[in-house]
């Protein structure tokens, strides 16, 4: 099942696009009480509305992925005119999904994608690191594969680390834009149009979290690792661990990328930042995980980033990586 925002989350920002359950009501002609007891048990037990609706026999999957498509073109036609080149923008964008043990979300995630940017950018690709996963997140992504030639995948013979799968990602991608976000759904890319429409003036965009769906403990340990990082590297951003991030391409490949742990993000932001690159930074909403199990604050892994963190002093007098961006260009 498609992820499907929480309809009794909305939008928590600016553009009060319409729900998924307004667009379910229309296709399905549910009754407000349906929605409503649906919400109830998504409040209670979690899960995506979506697949509450399909259990209950009130949408089909396709109805699920029309719904999302309804959502996109709804967003594509508010915002058209704030985005400089227009929506669809004129490029090819690669989005980049880092995966480890992802069954439970990896084939929404990716079906949601394939339902919402075809509104947004005239091509793209989804390409898949699983990270050596014991689970069938291989599988899955092979399934969605065998059906649709943009989406790719990409093996770790074994779990390397999240900054290893990223960067497997971003060398692997093809696109005029490169971006990557989490495979676990929690990031919608209904919000991807608020990053492009400060991309003409700058070389990257960073989505920052408004309202972090996660446990306090998660908090706590972001806000301490934030301003750790600020305080070695002076990288002043709002999310430096946020995964919606876009690029330019020919950024991408000027990256020293080393880190295979958390501190993958760091790395990237300090050459990034310290290097004089201009970006922008915008609020994109953060939904709960439904599925799978997080391993952000697993204690190897957090060990592993302070271990790795040292290594990034090289960057604190970082060299200039680029002039003035420049707007990419349509189809060569």
């Amino acid at each position: 099942m498609p992820h499907s925002p929480s309809a009794s989350q909305g939008d928590l920002l600016g553009l009060e696009r319409p729900r998924f359950g307004q667009f379910a009501r229309q296709i399905a002609n549910l009754r407000i009480a349906d929605i409503e007891d649906c919400l109830a048990e998504q409040q209670q037990s979690g899960g995506q509305l979506g697949e509450i609706l399909c259990r209950r026999g009130l949408l089909t999957h396709d109805q699920v992925v029309e719904v999302l498509k309804m959502q996109a073109r709804w967003v594509a036609g508010a915002m058209r005119a704030e985005v400089p080149s227009g929506l669809p923008y004129p490029a090819k964008l690669s989005v980049c999904l880092p995966a480890y043990n992802e069954e439970a979300n990896i084939a929404n995630t990716l079906e949601g994608a394939r339902a919402i940017l075809p509104e947004f950018v005239r091509d793209f690709e989804l390409v898949v690191t699983n990270d050596g996963s014991a689970d069938r997140t291989a599988e899955r992504v092979a399934n969605v594969a065998s059906r649709d030639e943009r989406v790719r995948l990409v093996n770790h013979d074994r779990n390397r680390g999240y900054g290893a799968a990223v960067t497997t990602g971003l060398r692997a991608a093809t696109g005029d834009l490169v971006m990557f976000t989490d495979s676990d759904g929690q990031f919608s890319l209904l919000d991807l149009p608020r990053l492009l429409v400060h991309l003409a003036d700058n070389d990257f965009v960073i989505g920052y979290r408004l309202r972090r769906a996660d446990k306090f403990s998660r908090l706590v340990n972001a806000w301490c690792w934030n301003r750790l990082v600020r305080l070695m590297l002076g990288v002043r951003v709002r999310d430096l661990d946020g995964a919606f991030k876009i690029f330019r391409r020919e950024l991408i490949e000027r990256l020293q990328l080393t880190a295979t742990g958390a501190c993958i993000n760091a790395e990237i932001m300090a050459q990034c930042v310290r290097g004089g690159l201009r970006f922008a930074e915008v609020p994109v909403n953060h939904y709960p995980r439904y599925g799978g199990t997080p391993t952000g604050a697993n204690l190897k892994v957090i060990a592993k980033a302070f271990r790795e963190l040292p290594q990034l002093w090289q960057y604190r007098h970082a060299a200039p990586l680029a002039a003035s961006p420049s707007t990419v260009a349509a189809e060569r």
